[in-house]
């Protein structure tokens, strides 16, 4: 269909009923969703990325270092994989049971911690990480 006209089956064009009414053009527009179009993909882009993510996350940060809680009731430590991929840790919890939730967090690390060090230990249901500090490097001045 373009601007209102559609091919009918003997190959001929025909006014859509829309176009009758361009008040009716208008609303549809606007209310109908969209189906595989760049506007679609943005659509589904933002409802994955501010939708749930199955589990709380907090962040700590210390002298010593930066801290990722993340509360995981119910889940077996198999079933948790961290991964850092450039800036952010990334933590994904997979489950085949109903009562577990899966989920993914991508926590950003700020760029004062050396994230190849990284410790982890997972004890009553908590995840917690813990990434050390960067050595801060002494300057000595010349007088």
């Amino acid at each position: 269909m373009i601007l209102g006209w559609k091919r009918t089956s003997k190959g001929g064009v025909k006014m859509d009923s829309n176009r009758k009414d361009p008040m009716k053009m208008i609303n549809d527009f606007f209310t109908s969703r969209p189906k595989n179009t760049l506007l679609g993909s943005i659509d589904d882009y933002f409802k994955q990325s501010f939708a749930p993510s199955g589990f709380p996350v907090w962040t700590d940060e210390t002298d010593t270092g930066f801290i990722v809680k993340a509360e995981l009731p119910g889940v077996e430590k198999e079933n948790i994989h961290l991964e850092i991929m450039g800036e952010e840790l990334i933590i994904t919890v997979k489950s085949d049971k109903k009562e577990t939730r899966s989920g993914k967090q991508s926590i950003p690390i700020p760029p004062s911690f050396l994230k190849r060090n990284l410790k982890a230990n997972y004890r009553n249901g908590v995840l917690k990480i813990t990434i050390p500090r960067k050595p801060s490097t002494k300057i000595d001045i010349d007088f």
